[in-house]
């Protein structure tokens, strides 16, 4: 792999460890529930022009996308399956995505409108998925738990410019009791709506990765998989790979006396004598400053802590403690370097929340190399 020689810093995607994810949810599925792989926000910062090829190679379908940018990459890559976009979507962004095929998340009866109202100007019927609201998420699905709802979402589903493919949901939380109980009553009321409609075969969906991976009666008939397929889980006990690795480089290192102030603000106040070494990125790069103080990066295969309020293009790390450090070392943000690794869950106890929050910015903000896939 060639370093960008102007970077500070880049990302590098595991192509194997993608591979390995979706060989190994496939089999955790079984062939009887559709696996549907989400590429949203550039697969999580990942690439979807590195992910979607991957995905086409090892038999995947369905592709679950957000915005037309996702469609357009997926399709580029010569995927021919189908598109599923995984929220509600804007009168313009609908119009856009008949060209390629996008499934659309109906989200409410007026959302349904405005779909509907897009596929009348445009001659066509848009295939869809109807969202509920069983799980209690309470973002955009239809409150079906009473007959005004039912019957509100009945006449949704009679329109004639949409053809409903699907019947979808999504949780709030990654908590098996409460999965299991918006699994049931997901079951309950997407039966319930669909009584007395006609339809063609209507997929019923509400699993995402961990429901998927956890809780095997949330699958119904798709599930929706995203952070399993970058590694970001321990829903499988550590059977997945994580498939990103932030990397840079060590720019200068220099040694401050104790009772020397460190950063902006004097943020920072040495108690003893210490090297400190800069690293070229910062929050313009998503390196964001809630990290000040609390985030970790690996050196020769140590870990050393970040001391300084991030700067918007670089920050200091004691290394003290790794005497043979020195300029043009690498660094490894987040990933592995030998035996050591900088998790998600190293991440988001350093930033007070998802790791996602950071690693998809970095993916998409840095310059970013493909590692091929072995064999």
């Amino acid at each position: 792999m060639t370093v960008p020689a102007s970077a500070g810093g880049w990302v590098e995607i595991d192509q194997s460890a993608i591979a390995h994810n979706v060989r190994t949810i496939r089999a955790e599925l079984g062939e009887e529930v559709e696996f549907c792989a989400v590429v949203k926000a550039d697969a999580y910062g990942h690439g979807t022009d590195i992910v979607a090829p991957l995905l086409a190679e090892h038999g995947i379908g369905v592709i679950g996308v957000a915005s037309g940018d996702d469609a357009a990459t997926v399709r580029a890559a010569g995927f021919t399956g189908r598109l599923l976009r995984v929220r509600p979507a804007g009168r313009d962004e609908v119009e856009d995505g008949i060209r390629f095929g996008i499934e659309e998340w109906i989200g409410g009866a007026e959302h349904a409108r405005i779909v509907s109202a897009v596929a009348a100007e445009r001659g066509v019927r848009i295939r869809a998925h109807l969202s509920l609201n069983s799980t209690g998420l309470s973002r955009d699905g239809l409150e079906v738990g009473h007959p005004r709802g039912q019957r509100s979402a009945r006449r949704v589903l009679a329109d004639p410019r949409l053809e409903f493919a699907g019947i979808c949901a999504h949780f709030p939380c990654e908590e098996i009791a409460d999965v299991v109980e918006g699994s049931a009553r997901f079951d309950k009321q997407s039966r319930a709506v669909l009584t007395g409609v006609e339809t063609g075969p209507i997929t019923r969906h509400c699993a995402t990765t961990f429901a998927a991976l956890r809780v095997p009666r949330s699958r119904f008939d798709l599930v929706r998989i995203g952070a399993g397929l970058y590694g970001d889980t321990d829903a499988l006990g550590g059977a997945l790979r994580p498939a990103m690795r932030v990397v840079s480089r060590i720019a200068a290192i220099n040694s401050y006396s104790r009772g020397s102030t460190v950063g902006y603000d004097r943020w920072h106040r040495l108690d003893a004598d210490t090297r400190l070494a800069l690293i070229p990125l910062g929050y313009a790069d998503g390196f964001h400053r809630s990290l000040s103080g609390t985030g970790e990066v690996l050196i020769r295969g140590r870990r050393a802590r970040i001391v300084d309020r991030i700067a918007m293009n670089s920050f200091l790390v004691d290394v003290s403690h790794i005497a043979e450090a020195a300029p043009a070392d690498e660094v490894v943000l987040f990933g592995a370097q030998g035996d050591q690794a900088i998790s998600s869950t190293d991440v988001a106890e350093a930033h007070g929340s998802i790791a996602a929050d950071l690693y998809v910015a970095w993916g998409r903000l840095l310059p970013r190399r493909a590692v091929p896939a072995a064999g």
